[in-house]
């Protein structure tokens, strides 16, 4: 905002600039030239500033009477309209732009709101239908001991799946607005060594070989633990879809001012029409009917690294495996 257009300014332009013209003409009429009629003149300029002082504050009421009848529009229904008199430059502009940016934060938070009860709802729909039917099914008729053992040892399998998906949902929606106060300093090096031991433990009933190649005292400010959780989800990914006694591998490196977390594998790859869309929620690929699974892990993959101003990147062809790169700003 330019000094010139502030209202302060302006008000202050026109009460020294009255006082100065005040001041100047009581000496020119009055002391000087001594006019018959240097009261009429005073009485004439002083009506002058007065009108030109009342159109001022006019103006300056009218602006804040005009920005609260539009607010006053504005509810949760219709959050995408905005305040349109932003353009003065003065302080009721800026105030309708600072309204304005609160109204995307609101919306913005609506959105992820609505979009939170949409995943539960997605999510827990199917579930729920499905143990509904098989209690249905099972108390038509008189059962064995047996019979209803593994019905219900079905239904825990069902209802742990169902705890896993509600906690990916909940992950999610945390990615997406973390708690600033918790960010801390960690050692991304030991962190990584961490998640290299996880992988091979993770490995060994596919007898997969897990290499890693970990550079030390790599440190970064960030939320230590989710951060680990989105890269175990990749590396998670890559044993799942790996064949059995594939190979991985895990490197950590440091690049100017920049960390990067490479995990390649030699599975199955992806194709080149999916890439694209791997990162969306409840997205499952061609090749995902065996493995158990609601599409969130790689978005919530994705919307950690975001929030820790990082990029994934990803290059992978059919039968030949994948690479997932993550780069994570040190400063």
């Amino acid at each position: 905002m330019k000094k010139s257009k502030s209202l302060r300014f302006k008000l202050f332009f026109w009460y020294v600039v009255s006082l100065a013209l005040l001041g100047f003409f009581i000496i020119l009429t009055v002391h000087i030239y001594q006019y018959k009629y240097s009261v009429y003149i005073l009485g004439g300029l002083f009506l002058i500033l007065s009108i030109i002082g009342f159109i001022t504050i006019y103006k300056i009421t009218q602006s804040i009477t005009d920005l609260s009848s539009q607010i006053r529009q504005i509810s949760s229904k219709n959050l995408d309209k905005r305040i349109s008199s932003t353009k003065s430059g003065d302080e009721i502009g800026e105030l309708g732009s600072s309204f304005n940016d609160l109204l995307d934060r609101l919306d913005k938070a609506f959105k992820r709101e609505r979009q939170f009860i949409g995943d539960v709802a997605h999510e827990m729909k199917t579930p729920i239908a499905t143990l509904r039917s098989s209690f249905e099914v099972t108390l038509q008729k008189e059962r064995s001991n047996d019979e209803y053992k593994k019905i219900i040892k079905d239904s825990i399998v069902e209802t742990d799946r169902l705890t896993i998906t509600l906690k990916d949902v909940l992950d999610l929606a945390w990615s997406e607005v973390p708690n600033e106060n918790l960010r801390s300093k960690f050692d991304l090096s030991e962190l990584m060594d961490e998640m290299s031991e996880i992988a091979q433990k993770l490995a060994i009933k596919k007898q997969i070989t897990v290499n890693s190649s970990i550079a030390s005292h790599i440190q970064m400010l960030g939320f230590r633990d989710r951060l680990g959780r989105a890269i175990l989800n990749m590396i998670d990914n890559a044993i799942k879809y790996s064949q059995n006694k594939g190979k991985i591998n895990i490197s950590l490196i440091q690049e100017y001012n920049n960390a990067l977390i490479i995990i390649k594998d030699n599975g199955q790859g992806i194709e080149e029409s999916e890439l694209e869309h791997i990162f969306d929620r409840f997205y499952r690929g061609s090749k995902t009917d065996v493995v158990f699974g609601a599409g969130l892990g790689l978005a919530i993959s994705k919307a950690t690294i975001g929030i820790h101003k990082g990029v994934i990147r990803v290059i992978s062809k059919p039968k030949m495996g994948s690479t997932f790169t993550i780069a994570l700003p040190l400063s």
